[in-house]
């Protein structure tokens, strides 16, 4: 007879000894009958305590107790996971993330950590790496549990899985019908609300199986101006505005020529008349002393306007169907079906000079490529003539000068993201004499369209408007009026302007079963194969591919490539006695355009007695570049902001050669890991794993903030990756590259303990995570220590490799649970606790660090009525506020605290509640 592929109770108490987040300790001891099943990390079904790699299980339960308002937010608790490599929803907020949301298993980076549904991948998330999966679009309603498997798994998953797995899977039976809603809200006043609903159905006879789901998701923006800590882009001496302000003076301009001698291709320059008095403000614009060329300039003081999490709706429909042909016969399927939107507004867009060297339109249409100031100007003889005078600037006089903006003619800026996934799996499993086989189908696509309402605009359009017009970059309130507002309302941009599709169809089939009794030995096996055709494709409008549209980073063209990859496993267990049992994989993937990877994983579990366990495992790993990184065409764009150590020049963003290689190979890694589990009485266990990955020819894109730091410090490896104009840079490049090393070791630690009382049962769990070592080596051999720092030199704080992309590593990270319950009422406290880190330097180039954190949430729930259940939750109970960064070394636009660290809706209270009719 078939056996059913399920994580029974057993597995989810003993999975490798790591437990949930709020779970019981595990059990060697079977107080039920036991079955074969399947686990995350292998393909061998196995009696459930039978494993020998660290798993963490996170069930329904404890996804309630959480209160977690997203799938990205569930995950951030889990202390393997870190902000390093992930990307969350605040990220969005002027970097063009298309809305992905993605997770990040040892600081890896998303595009090393495998996510299935039920097993299976999803497609990557259409316009972005190629590889990476938006979490937020599987549904937290749909989720039965969450199984996270913290080793290197390429020798039984393929490319990807070099860091781990995270394997979301949903709901297959039911009873009866539940709906559940749930209201969230910050306890301060401003946005950040969250609501949800979701209905869950099922049917059920003696052969079929369905279950149906359907959920919506709705959270509100929160921006700078709503909190304090980042209602400001400026706070000395931690750091200052660096956003392009407007009227600033950046050199004199030759028409039809361009830049004259000394021209400053930053965003100070020479100065601004309204620096001097401090009458910034009179144009929306703040003050800062000590420009490129030693005067004060107006900067833009983005803190209050810049979203600190997106406005983001989901709606979804999930189903499961099995359909039992016989005993031994059964046919199931899976649907998917998400449609994210998420809605980011932050600042105006800026313009100068040197963001209009990429567009290919001003030459085109011989439109001067920067925001002139005529002699014949009024404003150039009353305003800027007498300011030039007292500066002592006066061989500009007489000259056209090109002038920065910060445009708020259009509005702030607001992007659009509309991102749906969609998956669908048919296939049939069941058992042919003594061996169990499973076949599917699979189709996979995610598609996403990013639109634009306001704050956009042509930029020749509006170059050329304002260099025909006496305009007054100074003028009262920061905006021009009258008949020369008219014309640049013809300059507004808005619409869609990327449509992208990431698909994959996809062909699995495996046997397993038990191999001949030798010696009193049953090995048991698993052999399948795997067919995969991969497609990227992208459109850019034409205004997008122009690079002629402000603040979109920069000219994009399109891609449309295609792939196959197929691939060939096998894995056998053997016990080779009682207490002993060795586990060996071995994978092949061929690629039709990088080849071949063959990788294997060999692991061993040894249990003397029934409260201890040892294992151990080796294994390589491989990643696969994705479409996107061979075959992304090279452009010239706009950098990510960095800070320039040569010229002390702070927030500048110049041209930057960006894209694919076609000429990239896979990464490929080692990994090991050994650990214990300890069950020394009844009610408490255990467990200690430690883990070691070794990844070379990593496939990077260098920072900005790199590029500029080893060229400063002489590195040969970067010699030619920067251009100079005197000695500003002007331009950088950026390319796609195997380049460097990492080494990666620590140790997760689980600790659990459960007792009856009479006056209820408690539970007390421990999660935690500490990292010993996470060394990355640039091209030029410099190592990067990235644990607890974002720092790699404190002489002048140059960023460690990747900080551009955020998150820290951080040394120690656990979730502390403790859980009373009697009856129908239940109540949980969690900590969730980090250590401190470093993070940047300030203004007098003196160290910052971020200190220690432990953020406390609570959960009451009651049962007490027949089939309904009640909650209520706070996140942030004490409502701890965030600690100051220095200059910061990422490229995120908020102000204050540091994104990936630090939830800005501080305290947020929530209410759930669920009725189930059967």
């Amino acid at each position: 007879m078939m056996m059913e592929t399920v994580i029974s109770r057993s597995l989810r108490l003993m999975f490798a000894g790591s437990a949930a987040l709020v779970l019981a300790q595990p059990a060697f001891a079977q107080d039920a009958p036991i079955q074969r099943v399947e686990i995350t990390g292998s393909s061998v079904k196995r009696v459930d305590a039978e494993t020998s790699l660290p798993v963490q299980v996170v069930t329904k339960a404890d996804i309630a107790r959480t209160g977690a308002t997203s799938t990205e937010e569930l995950l951030q608790s889990i202390s393997a996971f870190s902000s390093a490599g992930g990307t969350t929803n605040a990220t969005g907020a002027g970097t063009s993330t298309g809305g992905l949301s993605s997770i990040s298993l040892r600081g890896l980076g998303s595009t090393r950590t495998l996510v299935l549904v039920n097993g299976r991948r999803l497609a990557a998330f259409a316009g972005s790496d190629g590889a990476s999966v938006n979490v937020n679009v599987i549904p937290l309603a749909a989720i039965e549990r969450v199984e996270v498997l913290k080793d290197g798994a390429s020798g039984v998953y393929g490319s990807d899985a070099v860091a781990g797995v995270v394997n979301f899977i949903l709901a297959k039976q039911t009873d009866g019908i539940e709906i559940t809603g749930g209201y969230g809200s910050p306890s301060q006043s401003g946005g950040g609300q969250n609501s949800k609903a979701s209905i869950t159905g099922g049917f059920n006879t003696d052969k079929l199986n369905l279950v149906l789901s359907g959920s919506y998701e709705k959270e509100k923006a929160l921006f700078g101006r709503d909190r304090d800590y980042a209602a400001t882009s400026t706070k000395l001496p931690y750091y200052n505005g660096t956003a392009t302000g407007l009227g600033n003076i950046q050199g004199s301009f030759t028409p039809g020529v361009g830049p004259d001698t000394g021209f400053s291709s930053g965003g100070s320059g020479y100065g601004n008349p309204l620096a001097i008095g401090d009458k910034c403000s009179t144009i929306k614009m703040g003050t800062l002393q000590g420009g490129a060329k030693g005067a004060p300039y107006c900067y833009y003081d983005s803190g209050p306007d810049v979203g600190l999490t997106p406005d983001r709706e989901l709606f979804n429909f999930t189903s499961n169907l099995t359909y039992q042909l016989n005993a031994d016969h059964q046919l199931f399927g899976d649907v998917l079906y998400s449609q994210s939107k998420v809605t980011q507004t932050y600042q105006p867009s800026p313009a100068r000079a040197s963001f209009f060297e990429t567009d290919g339109e001003f030459a085109k249409q011989n439109v001067d490529a920067a925001l002139l100031l005529f002699p014949s100007n009024p404003a150039y003889q009353s305003i800027a003539v007498p300011y030039l005078q007292s500066q002592g600037f006066t061989s500009l006089i007489g000259k056209p000068l090109s002038i920065t903006s910060r445009v708020f003619d259009y509005g702030p800026r607001q992007n659009v993201d509309t991102a749906k996934q969609a998956r669908v799996v048919v296939g049939a499993k069941g058992t042919i004499g003594a061996v169990d086989y499973e076949v599917a189908l699979t189709h996979n696509e995610s598609k996403l369209n990013s639109a634009v309402t306001t704050g956009y605009f042509s930029q020749v359009a509006y170059a050329k408007i304002i260099n025909s017009s006496n305009w007054n970059p100074w003028a009262a309130g920061g905006v021009q009026t009258g008949a020369l507002a008219d014309q640049l309302k013809s300059a507004a941009f808005s619409g869609d302007f990327l449509a992208a599709k990431s698909t994959s169809d996809s062909f699995d089939a495996k046997i397993t079963g038990d191999f001949w009794t030798i010696a009193g030995i049953t090995p048991q096996y698993a052999v399948g194969t795997q067919s995969r055709k991969e497609n990227y494709t992208t459109n850019p409008s034409a205004a997008y591919q122009s690079g002629d549209i402000s603040g979109l980073g920069g000219s994009v063209v399109p891609i449309d490539r295609d792939r196959t990859v197929n691939s060939a496993f096998g894995e056998l267990s053997i016990p080779l006695t009682k207490t002993l049992e060795a586990n060996l994989a071995v994978r092949d993937d061929h690629y039709d355009d990088v080849g071949n990877s063959a990788n294997w994983k060999g692991n061993v579990r040894w249990q003397p007695t029934k409260s201890f366990l040892l294992r151990g495992s080796y294994g390589t790993g491989f990643r696969a570049p994705s479409l996107v990184d061979l075959w992304t065409p090279q452009t010239l764009g706009t950098s990510e902001q960095f800070n320039d150590p040569a010229t002390k020049q702070s927030g500048l963003q110049v041209n930057s050669l960006t894209g694919g290689n076609p000429n990239l190979k896979p990464e490929k890694s080692k990994q090991y890991s050994f650990g214990a589990v300890w069950q020394p009485v009844s009610t408490a266990s255990i467990g200690v794993d430690f883990f070691n990955i070794n990844i070379r020819d990593i496939l990077a894109t260098p920072s900005a903030q790199e590029v500029v730091s080893r060229f400063r410090a002489g590195d040969p490896a970067y010699a030619g990756l920067v251009t100079l104009n005197g000695n500003d840079i002007v331009s950088i490049k950026q390319t796609l590259a195997n380049t460097g090393n990492a080494n990666v070791q620590g140790l997760d630690l689980s600790a659990n303990w459960k007792d009856n009382f009479s006056f209820g049962k408690l539970e007390a769990n421990l999660n935690g995570t500490y990292m010993d070592t996470f060394d990355q080596t640039s091209p030029g051999g410099d190592v990067s220590h990235k644990v607890g720092t974002t720092v790699a030199n404190d002489v002048d704080g140059t960023p460690v490799i990747g900080a551009q992309n955020g998150g820290v590593i951080l040394r120690w990270k656990h979730q502390l649970a403790g859980t009373w319950s009697k009856g129908p009422w239940s109540t949980t406290l969690v900590q969730n606790y980090r250590t401190g880190y470093q993070v940047g330097h300030d203004l007098n180039n003196n160290k910052v660090f971020i200190s220690s954190e432990a953020i406390y949430d609570a959960n009451v729930t009651f049962r007490g009525i027949k089939n309904l259940t009640l909650a209520l939750g706070v996140k942030n109970l004490f409502d701890k506020q965030p600690d100051p960064i220095g200059t910061a070394v990422t490229n995120q636009f908020q102000s204050g605290y540091d994104i990936n660290q630090y939830d800005p809706r501080g305290r947020f209270v929530y209410v759930t509640a669920g009725y189930k009719f059967k």
